[in-house]
């Protein structure tokens, strides 16, 4: 299998030296060759385990990014059925003192609340048991809080749709040390179904604007693949505005009264500026407004889908 690695460098590298002068303090080495994935480590089972969720060039990159650097605390939000943990667990298993953290809003699997989230570690790789920590049914931000851990990866894998990953970020940020990786997956997972894309997908909408270089893996030249990676720059405070900025788009969930309440505590404490309170707040405002107005949303859909089919009929799409 060809792997290429396309890296996309931040434009401001150009445009003035102080991005320059980050890149020289980067902790974590961006330039990686195939035979850097150390992938004789992905074996089959492990395949097999998490081909259902991640392609194999994916799995091997995460692979690669955390061996090549000798990653040790490592944060996932967005668990399902532990797929993405299974290849970071095992990535993991012979650094020292190297750790998972995997969070997630749902105790029990979303698509089938008989099972519990990330079951299938417990169920397919017990050994790696020992270095995860698996904590479900709250806000990220509230097991962070309490485990003051500083974290050198994130992985994003929950919601998709706004503001699920972008308020993850928000949540995580804090939390996460000065040249951390974060790894977006499902970057296109919108055009799955075209008729059943989202108003504002979270995951494309994020990765343009974190401040950092972006790594994307792919097995064709001059190709994006769905999974996107950003090495943070140092001085990621300049750049809170923009992350917040990304909440005033419409959101396809509201979150409940109490979780809203915990995130504007959560952001009092960890982002100063008044301005970042008032943007969360008008977010949320602007939203209820607009999910009401969509309140018969599938009747909406089912139009859509009308027309839609109307328009292939007659060739008007084209």
């Amino acid at each position: 299998m060809l792997i290429l690695l396309i890296k996309i460098e931040n434009i401001t590298k150009i445009k003035n030296n102080l991005s320059v002068i980050e890149m020289k303090k980067r902790k974590y080495d961006i330039n990686f060759n195939y035979k850097d994935f150390d992938k004789e480590i992905i074996t089959e089972k492990i395949k097999n385990e998490s081909g259902w969720m991640l392609l194999p060039e994916e799995a091997l990159f995460i692979n690669g990014i955390i061996r090549k650097n000798k990653l040790k605390n490592c944060l996932e939000i967005g668990v399902a059925q532990g797929g993405s943990s299974i290849v970071i667990l095992n990535a993991l298993k012979d650094i020292k003192n190297s750790l998972l953290v995997s969070l997630d809003l749902n105790k029990e699997l979303f698509t089938d609340p008989t099972k519990l989230t990330g079951y299938r570690v417990k169920q397919y790789f017990p050994e790696l048991l020992k270095k995860w920590r698996l904590y479900t049914g709250d806000q990220a931000h509230k097991f962070l809080i309490r485990l003051n851990i500083k974290f050198d990866f994130l992985f994003l894998d929950s919601a998709h749709v706004s503001p699920g990953e972008i308020l993850n970020f928000i949540e995580a940020l804090p939390f996460l040390n000065e040249n951390a990786i974060v790894l977006i997956h499902d970057l296109y997972w919108h055009f799955g179904n075209v008729i059943n894309s989202k108003f504002f997908p979270s995951c494309i909408s994020l990765i343009p604007v974190l401040y950092g270089d972006k790594v994307f893996v792919a097995q064709k030249k001059n190709e994006i693949s769905n999974l996107g990676a950003a090495f943070l720059y140092p001085n990621q405070k300049s750049h809170y505005l923009d992350y917040f900025l990304l909440l005033l788009n419409f959101w396809e969930y509201i979150p409940k009264v109490n979780q809203i309440k915990d995130l504007r505590r959560f952001i009092k404490k960890y982002y100063k500026k008044k301005i970042y309170i008032n943007i969360f707040d008008k977010a949320v405002n602007l939203n209820k407004i607009a999910n009401e107005k969509f309140m018969n949303f599938s009747d909406k859909m089912e139009e859509l889908k009308y027309l839609f089919n109307l328009g292939t009929k007659w060739n008007i799409t084209k």
